[in-house]
């Protein structure tokens, strides 16, 4: 690496490949147009095939995170010697390789000029958007009040502004026989964890030094370990206490009915097939996915089965509703649809690193299955016990 002038700007580089190197913050030289796209290295020779033997076939973003995440663990940080992760820079599809320990970016050449010319794009027609999404909010507002009349605040005729979520406040479920000790433990671990997290003034980093689960990439040099720990991370206040709420009130009812151990089997397992599914199957350039929904999706899962007909008080856009169990997870399948797609800033502010709409679903399923399962086993030992009381 050797410091060059580009663009005005000192810039670390690469004079073997090319790669530019930005410590923390400096990253926006590049976005903001200061530095241009093109290498201030000398860049290696261009053969037949094109740069660095590229056959000029388009990679899927998965693909080409992959391929980075594999050269990556045989890297080091050029900065302080940590170990380099491969990273989908601010989910658009492009890698590059992010420092945990002094929060720097390694962007390859291709990727660097790739990153240039995404935000140049979006410099140069940032306003035609805005004014855009502007006139659209406009006509979406002027439709409200056309059917709901005007918003006055506190008026009789005001306009309620929905919370897109939907979670469980109380159920009529049966009293349980035992202080759910599992499910305050799994909700105790999640909050301990976020809080270290900001005390420390940034997200804590699961085994193997990823920030979330990849989104579409497949499992290409991706550990497994991290599945397992997924759902105590936690990107955001809003996910922890949703995930909270649905163990709180879903959650003791199921680790009453299996028991404490199989009950953590059950959230762990359903937890790392969702991980797995939203790694497989996810959204391709999707944010890395954190958080407890997955297996939360599994223990509503496993309430619908062995509580289908039980009454759930619930919020969900904006009302307080009481519905039945299979009603409540019929919202939440649609709510998971509306998030997959969900893909604004107020999006990406109340749902930071959510899980695909392939991990939710696979969460739940896992959950349902699991708990069919057991209900069989009950039947059968059950009907085993009783002929065994025959004369």
């Amino acid at each position: 690496m050797r410091r060059v002038v580009s663009g005005g700007r000192e810039v670390d580089c690469c004079a073997a490949c090319g790669a530019l190197w930005f410590d923390y913050g400096e990253i926006k030289e590049l976005t903001e147009g200061r530095v241009p796209a093109s290498s201030p290295c000398e860049t290696p020779p261009v053969g037949p095939a094109g740069p660095a033997g590229n056959t000029g076939r388009k990679e899927k973003p998965g693909a080409v995170l992959a391929k980075v995440r594999r050269a990556a663990a045989s890297l080091a940080c050029p900065r302080c010697g940590s170990a380099l992760t491969a990273v989908d820079f601010q989910a658009t599809g492009i890698p590059v390789l992010h420092c945990p320990g002094c929060e720097g970016i390694l962007a390859p050449g291709d990727s660097a000029a790739e990153i240039s010319a995404r935000f140049r794009f979006l410099r140069e027609h940032g306003a035609k958007y805005a004014a855009l999404g502007q006139t659209l909010a406009g006509e979406a507002r002027r439709r409200m009040e056309t059917k709901f009349g005007p918003a006055r605040p506190g008026g009789p005729g005001g306009m309620a502004v929905p919370f897109p979520v939907i979670v469980p406040l109380a159920d009529d479920g049966p009293e349980t026989g035992s202080l759910p000790l599992a499910t305050y433990t799994l909700i105790a671990v999640s909050v301990f964890l976020y809080l270290v997290g900001q005390v420390r003034g940034g997200p804590l980093l699961m085994p193997g030094g990823l920030t979330g689960l990849p989104s579409g990439t497949g499992f290409a040099a991706v550990p497994r370990l991290p599945l397992l720990f997924a759902p105590f991370f936690h990107a955001g206040i809003l996910p922890l206490a949703v995930g909270s709420l649905f163990l709180a009130v879903l959650g003791d009812n199921v680790e009453d009915r299996l028991g404490k151990v199989p009950y953590v089997i059950l959230y762990l397992f359903c937890g790392a097939v969702a991980g797995a599914a939203h790694v497989l199957w996810g959204r391709t350039g999707g944010p890395p996915a954190l958080g407890s929904a997955g297996a939360v999706a599994g223990i509503l899962g496993a309430y619908l089965v062995f509580f289908p007909n039980v009454s759930i008080r619930m919020y969900g856009m904006g009302r307080i509703a009481r519905l039945p169990a299979y009603l409540f997870a019929c919202a939440w399948v649609v709510a998971a649809f509306f998030l997959e797609w969900g893909t604004g800033p107020i999006e990406e502010l109340l749902y930071p690193g959510a899980l695909s709409l392939a991990g939710n679903l696979a969460g739940f399923g896992t959950g349902v299955l699991a708990a069919v399962l057991f209900r069989l086993d009950e039947d059968m030992n059950g009907s085993a016990s009783h002929g065994d009381r025959q004369p």
